[in-house]
């Protein structure tokens, strides 16, 4: 036999038999029905010259004695007008060795061996596992009564041998012209027996055991008809690839869908680009998406400005919101630098797709071949499919990453204020970025240069001295209770101690009158709980009448301090209201202002509320910053100022201590630096002459006026510290426009200031506000006329 037929591996035994298509032939001609265009006597002659096409066929090199009768035969099942354009071979049953088939099967497999390089869709590729599955399914439903179907579609993958790209067929059996012989005795097979067989399709030891090869043979021969099906099979698996978590971060998973993308155009060169769009950063990028490429990129840049592509394709595609497709880029008008920048990089025929998420585009899905018009409006609508898919992988990963930068920045930063939130996003994903791709990296300096600070203050007057005075008076009144009820212990007990005792309180209290020194309140209250109430503590449980008046004097003392706290707390109480409502109307007011335009701001609680401004060009990334907005700022930090004033004014009837406010605005004309300092989680200016400010800051508050001993900072007045004219000439422009509006009074001084070390030269307005004023609405819109007028003077 000069061509093997039967494989080693599948244990039932195979042979070629034409007997079924020529008796399938020969009854047809007898009863002249379906073959009556036949030249019929001569293919009877033939059939008849041919005895040995009705027996098992050893060798298949024998049938080239009868080519023309095979083509006779064999156009039944394989008309001559298909041949060009079918996929489709007679082969051996259960056996890829096949004796005749089209043209285009033999393109892509050979009938005389089995190709190596292809795989299938069944399980593990065994291939073998399923011709015994389906096999025993035939010799089942053959000799055992069953009607077993086994509908799953067979895929086998084919590399072009010329492109190398992948394509997959599908594949339909039709074994109309086989059969099985029975060569030995049944073996019996209960229902129940069958069941557990269909129940475990895949272990062929088990069928094999059941149904024993060696009982059957198998003759005649199978169609096997190949069916194209590589591009809706490949954008299934690109759909599959895309559910996957790391499908556009991963460098294997580029490869694949890219190689994917090829076979469903047959274009090996055609390239894949991916990229997606920052909105919080205003950049394209593939930054983080580790081996995905988009060829858009100069020199493979990791980001850039969403302005570096204005007036090119990508620009319209964002545009419009669908793809944009150039068939020839040279011949292209108008080209724009990045057009200009594919041609260069061997890409003359582009489709650009956005990536569209609830309606926004989050990215770009690009397609380039060096073929000119390959990509045409209708072949890439094949991609249309799976861009759903691709923009719920893009949506996907930027969610994962925006968290994973949120977590970075949460651990190197805390809290960062909403308006400078883009700047650290931007630093985290540039870390990110790195760090997918195997480079350690540290959390970088965030400095924002050339922005305008503006400060402010309002302060409890004299809260220190308050705060002291109140403690004095509760420690008096806690040390002069405690010497009552000495008094009374000793009416009781004759005992020299309490004596001694009684002339210690005296001392403290004598010493707490002169005022309080550092040290003092701690070592009386240690006198009150260390002595003091173990005594108090013995005598109570001896003396029921003592025992009361113990109870009476422990009543007096806070439950959770141990010792007398009135007057302080109704100060801490008064302070803590003061602060709040100042705290909060600063947050309302300041929210509102971020609309007018973003800045950065911060406030601390102290005994009053400081608060910091930073705004300038460097801190936005989707807006132009004007001086107007400095103005404009200004005047609306002296606004609050007047409007704090008056709130504090109204509580003062509600609070257990009165207290008052000193307000202050320190104007600093110069644009500074200012840099987040990791250590102390919140941003101060930078560099050596940006520290005078901070110098300034720290001690203008308790500034005296020069050659008097009048502090700057009074109730009810609010002072502007500068050292310009010009800043001098502008806030009075603002002060005469409040004063018209009834928020100033017309008092108004100007001031100079003794010299503060670090700082010379300072000079101040002080001005009355008026706090029974009503408040008055000054929106962004009011503001901007008054200033508008202001400057029209």
């Amino acid at each position: 036999m000069s061509k093997q037929i039967q494989t080693n591996s599948f244990p039932f035994s195979t042979k070629l038999n034409l007997a079924p298509l020529v008796q399938y032939w020969e009854a047809n001609l007898e009863s002249n029905n379906i073959f009556q265009l036949y030249p019929t006597d001569r293919i009877k002659e033939l059939i008849k010259a041919a005895p040995e096409l009705k027996e098992p066929i050893e060798d298949l090199d024998s049938l080239k004695n009868h080519k023309e009768l095979l083509g006779l035969l064999m156009s039944a099942i394989m008309p001559p007008a298909l041949m060009e354009t079918e996929f489709a071979a007679a082969l051996v049953p259960f056996n890829f060795i096949g004796f005749y088939a089209t043209p285009g099967y033999r393109r892509l497999l050979p009938l005389d061996k089995i190709r190596t390089d292809i795989t299938s869709s069944f399980k593990d590729n065994d291939m073998e596992a399923a011709k015994i599955f389906r096999a025993c399914l035939f010799v089942l439903n053959k000799f055992y009564g069953t009607d077993l179907k086994f509908d799953q579609p067979v895929l086998i993958t084919i590399p072009d041998l010329e492109t190398k790209l992948d394509r997959i067929y599908k594949v339909e059996f039709n074994l109309q012209f086989a059969e099985v012989i029975k060569k030995k005795p049944l073996k019996p097979l209960s229902k129940e027996q069958i069941q557990i067989l269909m129940s475990d399709i895949y272990n062929t030891e088990l069928w094999l055991e059941y149904i024993e090869p060696d009982r059957f043979e198998f003759q005649g021969f199978s169609l096997c008809h190949l069916v194209e099906v590589t591009e809706g099979e490949m954008l299934s698996r690109i759909k599959y690839d895309l559910l996957k978590k790391d499908a556009v971060i991963c460098p294997n998973s580029f490869e694949s869908i890219q190689q994917k993308i090829r076979s469903i155009f047959n274009l090996p060169q055609m390239q894949l680009g991916l990229s997606f769009f920052d909105i919080d950063n205003n950049i394209m990028s593939n930054q983080g998406m580790s081996g995905w490429n988009s060829f858009m990129m100069p020199n493979q840049q990791e980001k850039l400005s969403c302005d570096y592509f204005v007036g090119s394709i990508y620009d319209k595609a964002n545009d419009l919101k669908r793809p944009v497709i150039i068939e020839d880029l040279e011949a292209m008008p108008d080209k724009s630098h990045i057009e200009k920048e594919l041609i260069k990089k061997g890409i003359k025929n582009v489709a650009v797709a956005p990536i569209m998420y609830d309606n926004n585009v989050i990215g770009m899905l690009e397609l380039g071949t060096p073929y000119v018009g390959k990509l045409n409006a209708i072949s890439a609508s094949k991609m249309e499919a799976v861009l759903p898919m691709f923009s719920a992988a893009v949506h996907r990963v930027l969610e994962e990453m925006k968290t994973e930068v949120r977590a970075l920045i949460q651990e190197e930063c805390t809290a960062i204020h909403p308006s400078v939130e883009w700047r650290f996003l931007q630093e985290g994903y540039d870390i990110l970025g790195k760090r997918m791709s195997g480079r350690k990296e540290a959390f970088g300096s965030i400095v924002f240069d050339n922005v305008y600070p503006l400060y402010g203050m309002s302060d409890i007057r004299n809260s220190s001295l308050e705060r002291n005075t109140a403690i004095q008076q509760d420690l008096k009144q806690n040390l002069n209770e405690a010497k009552k009820v000495l008094k009374a212990i000793a009416e009781k007990k004759n005992m020299p101690i309490l004596s001694e005792i009684e002339f210690r309180i005296n001392k403290e209290v004598e010493k707490i009158a002169k005022g309080l020194n550092s040290g003092d309140e701690s070592s009386v209250i240690d006198f009150l709980k260390n002595e003091i109430v173990p005594a108090f503590d013995h005598f109570k449980n001896g003396d029921e009448s003592l025992n009361k008046i113990i109870n009476n004097y422990e009543n007096l003392l806070d439950p959770t301090l141990g010792v007398v706290y009135n007057k302080r707390k109704d100060f801490e109480e008064s302070l803590t209201q003061i602060n709040k409502v100042i705290s909060d109307y600063l947050e309302e007011v300041e929210l509102e202002a971020q609309n007018i335009f973003p800045h950065y701001f911060e406030k601390y609680k102290t005994d009053g509320v400081e608060y910091n401004i930073y705004m300038g060009q460097s801190m936005v990334n989707d807006r132009e910053f004007s001086p107007l907005y400095l103005n404009n700022f200004r005047l609306w930090q002296l606004i609050v100022m007047c409007e704090i004033a008056a709130k504090v004014e109204g509580l003062k009837s509600n609070l257990s201590k009165p207290l008052d406010i000193t307000q202050l605005i320190l104007v600093h004309g110069e644009p500074l630096s200012i840099k987040f300092r990791k250590d102390e989680k919140h941003f101060d200016v930078d560099g050596a002459y940006n520290i005078r400010y901070e110098i300034v800051k720290k001690r203008i508050d308790k500034a005296f006026i020069l050659d008097t001993e009048e502090r700057l900072t009074q109730p009810g007045k609010i002072a502007i510290v500068y050292t310009q004219q010009k800043e001098r000439e502008e806030y009075t422009r603002y002060i005469q426009y409040l004063q018209s509006v009834g928020y100033l009074k017309d008092t108004v001084e100007h001031l100079e200031l003794e010299e503060l070390q670090g700082a010379h030269g300072l000079k101040a307005i002080r001005v009355e506000v008026n706090g029974k004023a009503e408040p008055k609405e000054f929106g962004s819109e009011v503001i901007q006329s008054v200033l508008e007028a202001i400057e029209a003077e």
